[in-house]
């Protein structure tokens, strides 16, 4: 296995097949994409322009719906209920203001354009297991998809889990866990004592450069989710691992950008394309 697990090569790929896959639909209308964000954080103004940009790779319709953080949870819904009628799937761009209670917005999200699988009705037949429809949320997908590339195997390991978001923590945990391995989760109130003893460890806890290489067990294998600011004069990103303290102790790590950020695009516009599938 490469020590660096980027993405590249793989989300281009998939990207390639998706594009087949939906000019082979032959749609009347192009698929349509909406994108709701609140406030300009610029990591997700960096997010954004990325998904924009494989949207319209793929032949897909997005729109960017942008808000100031002043706007109220109310005129939010209000404006969330025309989106809804126009759009096929919909994102909402976390994180909201404080203000704004993140679960009632998503749970605005028709289930079925829920492509971030974070409704709670998406949520309740993900955990539950139910025969119904649902969407994998999309970062937790991209990684599964990452890992699996590099083969790396779960059965039978030991996982650690750091952060238990519905938007990637907890959905792994779950799945991963399914798979046969032995999953241990964490987050900042529990502090992350015990992952040390972690064959591959999953960290999503939105604290740039949280985990140290004291933290880690050598010749782990090491999933950066985190997406944060490291400079705020060139809008550099870094992730929750940091990478120049811990690369030369870990046996394979995602650098940020370039490792997990990739596959989750990718994944939203598989749940994308699944509606119609």
């Amino acid at each position: 296995m490469q020590k660096l697990l980027v993405s590249k090569d793989l989300a281009k790929r998939e990207l390639a097949k998706l594009k087949e896959e939906l000019e082979s639909f032959n749609l009347e209308e192009k698929l349509r994409l909406g994108i709701i964000q609140v406030g300009d954080n610029p990591a997700s103004n960096k997010y954004i322009q990325y998904k924009m940009k494989v949207a319209e790779q793929l032949g897909i319709q997005a729109t960017l719906y942008k808000f100031a953080d002043t706007i109220s949870q109310d005129q939010l819904l209000k404006k969330m209920d025309r989106i809804n009628e126009k759009e096929d799937g919909i994102i909402v761009q976390l994180p909201l203001p404080e203000h704004i209670p993140t679960q009632v917005i998503l749970d605005a999200v028709p289930y079925e354009k829920d492509i971030d699988g974070l409704t709670t009705k998406n949520a309740f037949r993900l955990y539950n297991e139910t025969k119904d429809k649902h969407f994998i949320p999309a970062t937790a997908r991209g990684v599964l998809e990452l890992m699996e590339y590099y083969n790396i195997d779960v059965k039978d390991k030991k996982v650690c889990v750091v952060g238990r978001s519905a938007v990637v923590g907890k959905p792994l945990a779950h799945i991963i866990k399914r798979r046969g391995a032995n999953v241990s989760t964490y987050n900042e109130t529990t502090g992350i004592k015990g992952i040390e003893s972690g064959d591959i460890v999953i960290v999503a806890i939105g604290v740039a450069k949280y985990v140290k290489a004291e933290n880690l067990k050598k010749g782990a294998i090491v999933i950066d989710v985190g997406t944060n600011l490291d400079n705020q004069l060139t809008a550099d990103l870094c992730g929750d691992v940091d990478f120049d303290n811990v690369i030369d102790k870990v046996s394979a790590i995602t650098p940020v950008p370039g490792g997990v950020g990739p596959m989750t695009v990718v994944a939203l516009m598989k749940n994308l394309i699944d509606i119609i599938r």
